[in-house]
């Protein structure tokens, strides 16, 4: 008889990799591990998860599988469990019948009762014909840490549900920290904060130049353009070029935060698998979560462009009651909504395109190079490609957004959506609704892909020294 020999398959263990780590970091950690495996019909305890890590993390030792150890890994142990599979195969037929499986039992001097073997077939065999194939019989073994034939591997302690079930001690923890909720909060912001500051003149030149032809910038009678608008500052005060970061680090932190959550979430959840396309789900869960989003952060937006935009500097709490007082109201709520319509309308593009394409392109890349985790430089080249797409598609509405924002006037001429398009078109055509993008490509490309990478980066850096 020929003999068979095991052929790994390289190309379905990156799949099973990518199902494994849901975080898409590059690593699987404790608890992607027992979620994945608390789906799988079968228990698992602490110890033994911890123990199939510990037998795979030989090169970093940091607690977690990176996709090269978790590859080296599973190869090995299912190598092994091949073996055993072709001694219970008695007659090669690629299938284990209950009768070469109750023969087995009997040579090792255990008699387990033939509903038993009956029961945990059933529980192995997928299609039901009664035998169990390699796949099945790899599938059902593939996490075990130590492989073994016997009767206890199989059926557990006096036989007590027919396979091993051993309930979790819910005292002991001794693998890694969930990343839950407060720790994709905390990650989030970070990554907006840190972008924001770093790209913050850039912002207030993209607000000065989309404002430019409606009213007056740094008390300039003509309209600058960037380098002009650079000096401008610089003869303000070095300092001012960071003008309006504060209320944008406020806005950044929460509105990050809950924008990587709510996403990841979406993307997680069952609620969205809407199409069998897994893009089309990403760009909906983008979407969705830059409406609300947008809606839950708006009147903070539009303080933002009133602060920059300002001839003079009355603070965050000076602005916010020079808004609240406008068209003669004590306290307007309605005057910190002005502009929703375009940026609602905007929002739902913009968001779908920057956070969708970001997810897949970072899962294809992953996919088409069998790694694990993309590195910092593909990240950044991903998430800028990604903006910068969202960006063109969307930009005439977030100019018409900023400009409504920024109106201080008399309220019987504020313009609407219909008069601003009205009159751009008039005055400059096409090129008119993308005043601006210049600037604002040079500072949003690198503002979302810095968040994008440091949120990614510091997930990991928590799950490596916090989640422990």
């Amino acid at each position: 008889m020929e003999k068979r020999t095991y052929k790994p398959d390289e190309e379905r263990l990156s799949k099973l990799f990518n199902t494994l780590d849901t975080h898409k970091d590059g690593f699987i950690t404790f608890e992607e591990l027992k979620t994945y495996l608390s789906h799988s019909g079968q228990r698992f305890t602490r110890d033994e998860i911890n123990n199939l890590i510990k037998r795979g993390d030989v090169r970093s030792k940091d607690g977690v599988l990176d996709y090269r150890e978790f590859i080296d890994l599973m190869v090995s142990h299912e190598r092994e469990m091949w073996e055993h599979f072709v001694k219970l195969d008695k007659d090669g037929s690629g299938q284990i019948s209950s009768s070469e499986l109750s023969l087995y039992f009997k040579k090792q001097h255990v008699d387990i009762p033939d509903s038993k073997i009956k029961e945990l077939i059933a529980r192995i065999d997928k299609d039901k014909n009664l035998l169990i194939s390699w796949d099945e019989f790899r599938e059902f073994n593939q996490f075990r840490a130590k492989f073994e034939i016997t009767a206890r591997h199989y059926f557990g302690d006096s036989y007590t549900d027919g396979i091993v079930n051993i309930p979790e001690k819910k005292e002991e923890f001794s693998g890694k920290k969930k990343f839950g909720f407060t720790e994709k909060l905390v990650c989030g912001g970070v990554a907006g904060v840190v972008s924001r500051t770093a790209t913050a003149p850039l912002d207030r030149i993209k607000v000065l130049l989309q404002v430019q032809g409606q009213q007056k910038v740094l008390g300039a009678a003509e309209e600058l353009g960037i380098s002009q608008l650079c000096r401008a500052m610089v003869n303000e005060g070095v300092l001012t070029m960071w003008r309006g970061n504060g209320i944008s680090c406020l806005k950044i932190f929460p509105e990050n935060a809950m924008r990587f959550l709510i996403f990841e979430s979406l993307c997680e959840s069952d609620i969205m698998k809407i199409s069998q396309n897994d893009l089309v789900n990403k760009l909906l869960s983008g979407g969705l979560t830059g409406i609300t989003v947008q809606s839950l952060m708006y009147p903070v937006e539009l303080t933002k462009i009133r602060v920059m935009t300002a001839q003079t500097s009355l603070g965050i709490l000076g602005t916010v009651r020079s808004i609240s007082r406008e068209n003669g109201k004590k306290l307007g709520i309605t005057n910190f909504y002005q502009g929703m319509s375009p940026a609602l309308m905007g929002v739902l593009p913009f968001a779908s395109l920057q956070l969708g394409l970001s997810k897949a392109g970072t899962e294809l890349y992953s996919e088409w190079n069998k790694i694990g985790n993309p590195g910092f430089w593909p990240l950044l080249s991903i998430s800028s490609s990604a903006t910068l797409v969202a960006m063109g598609c969307t930009y005439p509405l977030q100019l018409t957004k900023c400009r409504m924002q920024a109106y201080t006037g008399p309220e019987s001429m504020r313009p609407t959506l219909r008069t601003l398009f009205t009159k751009i078109w008039s005055e400059s055509g096409v090129k008119g609704f993308y005043r601006g993008f210049s600037a604002n490509a040079l500072k949003a490309v690198p503002a979302s892909s810095i968040g994008w990478a440091v949120f990614t980066k510091t997930q990991k850096l928590y799950e490596t020294y916090i989640g422990s």
